[in-house]
């Protein structure tokens, strides 16, 4: 049977954080109208938020009957409630539940509505309270908080929201031309129609973001910061104006406003994923991720077992050296996805327990790893090191070798490896492991640290023992250090080691009447002589100490010479 409406089915088929809406739309349009082509926009008004969930339907009804009251259907068309419910009943959606603000979006786009509000609505001892905002449909970041309505009677509200969004609506053709402007490059012609759009209503923001976005094309940062920052003073929950904030002032390296501005943009949409993960991201980036720790731990409550926000999580707590979250977070990631459990993984696991001071567990860990990628190795630094913190020392240089093998350019390979030869007092092969080092190629200021370490290690040994040997290794590793890479440093130490051993041989080549021992000391003091003058331009005054001392013993070292080696 023929009726005055013609229905015409629409399949759509739209996704939100991973919500997949499919929908037989149900839209219906007067052929009268349809005919003579001047109908308006049309505005979406679904169920508001609230906690009594009968009132946000009587309070999305009662803004619809309101603005249909208050304009005229040529001026704008406010979709009916049937028409929201059909549609949402088809995509097994509750009707009288508000939609979370993607799933608004979608709604809007599916019911052909250019413009849709949110709000929320709540029942006060005088009467009732709306908060909303009227969103452009093509991109949900982009609204005008409309003033809040307060009234004895819901209609009375619901009158004063109607009021606000037809006034909000006087800004869309300027932001629509400002808008095509931009998308094409034009911005100072997004500028002036911006401008012209708010000239008598500087607060309205819809056309205010895109004048944001023509300064942003400018590159007039100082424009895009004040209209933004006024845009965030009346509507903090505006994200086109705070992305545009944290963007400029990252570039200027002003930390506190940028924190202060994600955490706004954080709160603008909490249901917003995406957006919560960029900005969890740029705190981690900013190097304040433990900031970004409550804003995760609300990411993982809400969205559990989601594989790519553990790994984001995992990610974010080891950044904040939160080092139990991070494992417990890793354990869980490797559960619900198995990829997950990376070479990368396994030493980054290994290095929280490590930093945990759980060496044992570092080991396991970095050895599950190693079974699983015998060749990566960064893993296998990981597993040496952390053999070496667990006391398990041979087992820590097969493994640290393996890894320089691996990757015979990097220090840190070396490093290790020498510092747990030294551990086990191997100091020959330290040496050796330095110049196949030098010989690999591997950063030769980092391996004069290296041998700086050891010849230092070895003066500081020699210092409490007084063993001649000790300062003999002390030069060796000094002098390679010089040789790699000269410093003040290495020159100081190996004069001052020097000097030493001269003093301890000319005290016992006088003892034991030794011809090598007098010697010894000859060349021991000639080599100080050499190298303090350029170790004290970091010394001065030990290195001024030890010069005057050497003339001290230069004649009893002549002296003994003459009697002992003949």
């Amino acid at each position: 049977m023929k009726t005055d409406l013609e229905v015409i089915p629409l399949k759509v088929r739209l996704r939100h954080s991973g919500l997949v809406l499919t929908a037989f739309a149900t839209v219906l349009a007067s052929p009268l109208l349809a005919q003579s082509g001047k109908t308006g926009d049309r505005v979406m008004v679904p169920t508001l938020q609230s906690s009594d969930k009968d009132l946000g339907v009587q309070a999305a009804e009662a803004i619809r009957s309101q603005l249909t009251k208050q304009t005229n259907v040529r001026e704008l068309v406010v979709v009916p409630k049937a028409d929201i419910n059909n549609s949402l009943a088809s995509s097994g959606y509750s009707t009288t539940e508000a939609l979370a603000p993607g799933d608004a979006k979608a709604l809007a786009t599916l019911v052909r509505a250019p413009q849709y509000v949110e709000g929320t609505v709540t029942k006060t001892p005088s009467g009732y309270k709306i908060e909303s905002r009227l969103i452009i449909s093509r991109d949900m970041t982009r609204g005008q908080a409309l003033p809040v309505a307060q009234g004895s009677k819901l209609d009375d509200a619901a009158g004063q929201v109607a009021r606000a969004i037809k006034d909000a609506r006087r800004q869309l053709p300027g932001e629509e031309t400002c808008h095509n402007a931009v998308a094409q490059g034009k911005y100072q012609e997004g500028v002036n129609a911006a401008r012209s759009a708010m000239s008598g209503n500087p607060n309205a923001n819809i056309v205010g973001a895109c004048l944001v976005d023509a300064y942003a094309g400018l590159k007039m940062d100082d424009s895009v910061i004040a209209v933004s920052e006024r845009i965030r003073a009346n509507d903090p929950r505006n994200i086109v104006a705070l992305r545009r904030l944290a963007e400029i002032y990252h570039a200027k390296a002003d930390t506190t406003k940028e924190l202060s501005v994600l955490g706004s943009l954080a709160a603008a949409d909490p249901t917003n994923i995406k957006l919560l993960q960029d900005v969890v991201n740029q705190m981690a980036a900013t190097g304040h991720a433990q900031q970004a720790i409550p804003l995760m731990r609300d990411l993982l409550q809400n969205n559990p077992g989601d594989p790519q926000l553990l790994n984001l999580a995992w990610l974010v707590y080891l950044n904040a050296k939160d080092y139990q979250g991070a494992i417990d977070i890793g354990n869980e990631m490797v559960r619900v996805d198995t990829a997950t459990a990376t070479a990368d993984y396994y030493a980054r696991l290994a290095g929280a327990y490590a930093s945990l001071n759980q060496p044992q567990k570092a080991s396991e860990a970095a050895a599950r790893g190693s079974a699983k990628y015998p060749n990566d190795p960064s893993l296998a630094l990981y597993s040496a090191q952390a053999l070496y913190k667990a006391g398990q020392l041979q087992q820590a240089v097969d493994v640290a070798k393996r890894a320089v093998a691996a990757n015979p350019k990097n220090p840190q390979g070396y490093f290790l490896l020498s510092t747990i030869q030294g551990a086990l007092k191997q100091y020959d092969d330290v040496a050796n492991t330095l110049n196949q080092a030098k010989a690999a190629g591997a950063d030769p200021t980092a391996l004069s640290q290296i041998a700086l370490q050891q010849g230092s290690n070895a003066y500081k040994d020699g210092q409490g023992s007084k063993d001649r040997a000790d300062f003999q290794r002390a030069i060796k590793f000094l002098q390679l250090s010089d040789q790699l890479q000269s410093s003040a440093d290495a020159k100081f130490l190996l004069g001052a080691s020097a000097f030493s051993l001269g003093q301890s041989a000319t005290i016992d080549a006088n003892e034991k009447r030794s011809c090598d021992l007098a010697r010894t000391a000859r060349d021991a003091f000639n080599l100080a002589s050499i190298n303090l003058p350029a170790g004290g331009q970091k010394y001065p005054n030990e290195a001024a100490q030890l010069l005057t001392a050497i003339p001290q013993f230069t004649p009893a070292v002549d002296n003994e010479i003459k009697r002992f080696c003949k």
